[in-house]
């Protein structure tokens, strides 16, 4: 064990959730007498100003004004006491980044070759917006296809600009979908929720936060499809059509289970999908805000 992993694990992590609505700050502790797990110490949300929110609604762009909107509230929170000395991590709702499923290449050998690769499949579901982006993808399994993310430079650039002026260095930024996915999968892997007579695993995941409805389908093959749109009045007439969309688009069966990640859901009706056993997904404990958090960094980031 080496002797600044040692350390790490005293270390208080700092994360900073940000939404249209609202900013939700967590300071993480390990204390000894619980075991090294991590619990809340401080938590503190603050409104936003109604006009981003109104954008997102009427999927407006975000521009550099917005984001220093977000730094003029950051800079002041960042400074105090109960904050300083942590690590942190920030997480952007599902309004503030994009997705697109990056098909497997034996060919990326490079860094700049994967770039390009990603670009191009961006380039093709978003057009020159992407341009203005950051792009990232998980490491896939060989053969397989991966998911990648896309969030603006401009409040990547924001976000760093503020914590290195409070003094402390931005460990990462990822999107909110990839908390689902990581959950999704660990819950699959632990707990089996979904029975298999063989090693190939199918399924839709959807997740449900924030107003946004993230729909993706995973396969043998990997990551087949990916959806994030605007949640509507009825969202289970909304997921309905679709799925049954996709089921043809993407030439899958019928039967193919639905897993639902929606920490939110104490607040909402439930989800019924004709011709579809849904299945739900124990939430996040970040989503959750309770008194205790996952134990480690999901394995994709965006630095």
């Amino acid at each position: 064990m080496s002797l600044q992993w040692f350390k790490s694990l005293f270390k208080d992590e700092l994360w900073v959730f940000i939404h249209p609505q609202s900013i939700t700050f967590l300071r993480l502790t390990r204390p000894l007498k619980k075991g090294l797990k991590q619990h809340i110490m401080h938590k503190q949300v603050i409104a936003l100003p109604q006009d981003l929110a109104t954008k997102h609604l009427a999927a407006k762009q975000m521009g550099d004004n917005d984001w220093q909107i977000l730094a003029n509230y950051l800079k002041p929170m960042l400074k105090s006491a109960k904050w300083q000395g942590a690590v942190p991590t920030v997480i952007v709702s599902n309004q503030f980044a994009r997705y697109a499923v990056i098909p497997w290449s034996n060919e990326l050998a490079v860094e700049d070759e994967r770039q390009a690769y990603m670009q191009h499949c961006f380039n093709l579901a978003y057009g020159d917006a992407t341009k203005a982006w950051d792009l990232r993808m998980s490491e896939p399994d060989f053969g397989q296809s991966a998911m990648a993310s896309a969030i603006n430079r401009g409040l990547l650039q924001v976000l760093h600009e503020v914590f290195a002026e409070a003094d402390m260095k931005l460990a990462a930024v990822y999107p909110q979908l990839m908390l689902a996915i990581n959950q999704t999968v660990s819950q699959i892997k632990k707990n089996h929720l979904i029975q298999s007579e063989n090693k190939a695993v199918t399924f839709w995941l959807v997740a449900i936060q924030s107003e946004r409805v993230c729909l993706t389908l995973f396969d043998d093959s990997g990551w087949r499809l990916v959806k994030n749109v605007g949640i509507e009045t009825d969202v289970s007439e909304q997921l309905t059509a679709l799925i049954q969309r996709e089921i043809v688009n993407c030439n899958v069966k019928e039967d193919v289970p639905v897993l639902l990640y929606r920490p939110e859901s104490q607040r909402n009706k439930s989800l019924k999908l004709a011709n579809h056993q849904v299945i739900p997904v124990p939430s996040h404990q970040f989503d959750m805000q309770n008194d205790q958090a996952l134990n480690s960094v999901p394995s994709w980031v965006l630095a």
